[in-house]
């Protein structure tokens, strides 16, 4: 089982949702970079921490207002990668008075189209046995969350998380994470109620969520901005850390 969370520094509160597959260390660039000025808290999602399970984003949403409280962190930027950021959306029309702002970091509020639903729901059905996650699939996701870019320069940082997800995640826990996202609602309409700055930091190399999917989710939001990461994929934060990490200091000084 891996820890509740990883927490860094004092002041005001960042906290970090991590997308499928991954876990709390995902956001160790920007933990390491924002601790001197913030309190930073990156938490493992339930299926890490617990006995993995059937649930929903409402159930992620959840657990992310339990653990601002465990914590007692009042109000927080909240950061949500993939998963993480369609969890983080809905927070922000659930509990908006928890927020100070929002970072969508490689997500978006659009629903997956019919042909997406039934290719992840067919990939992912194949995690719903006992075991980490085989290395096959491991390899095949690195193609998705990995960007063209990283896969050629930095190969090692590939390697690194292809072997973490083969040897340290259950594969019942990414079935259970990818069955709560792959037939999410289009919440796109409601997003103008949420009044919070908003930063969305994509990848100019995301494959399962092209960028220009971003587009009606910043017409819809009232106070968002756009932070486009060149060579990087889905995972953008972890391939040019630089980039997000800069993005992400200018954001939160100017919001807090």
């Amino acid at each position: 089982m891996h820890e509740p969370y990883i927490e860094r520094g004092t002041g005001h509160a960042i906290v970090f949702s991590h997308g499928t597959l991954m876990d709390a260390t995902q956001f160790l660039p920007q933990l390491e970079h924002l601790e001197n000025q913030y309190r930073c808290v990156s938490y493992n999602s339930r299926v890490l921490t617990r006995n993995p399970s059937s649930h929903g984003l409402k159930d992620l949403v959840q657990d992310c207002h339990d653990l601002l409280d465990t914590a007692g962190i009042e109000r927080c930027v909240l950061a949500g990668m993939s998963v993480g950021g369609y969890m983080a959306l809905q927070f922000a029309l659930t509990y908006p008075e928890r927020l100070e702002g929002l970072i969508l970091i490689d997500s978006m509020s659009e629903g997956y189209t019919q042909a997406e639903q039934d290719a992840y729901g067919q990939a992912f059905a194949k995690l719903a046995v006992d075991g980490m996650v085989p290395k096959e699939f491991a390899e095949w996701a690195a193609l998705y969350c990995f960007g063209s870019t990283t896969r050629a320069c930095n190969p090692d940082l590939v390697k690194y998380w292809v072997d973490r997800w083969s040897h340290t995640v259950p594969a019942r826990a990414v079935f259970y994470q990818a069955y709560s996202w792959i037939w999410k609602n289009n919440i796109t309409a409601r997003l103008g109620e949420i009044a919070v700055p908003t930063l969305v930091v994509h990848g100019e190399e995301d494959l399962p969520v092209p960028i220009d999917r971003t587009r009606s989710m910043l017409n819809a939001l009232p106070n968002g901005t756009l932070a486009r990461i060149p060579r990087a994929g889905h995972t953008s934060n972890l391939e040019n850390p630089e980039a997000v990490n800069q993005a992400i200091a200018c954001f939160v000084s100017r919001t807090l």
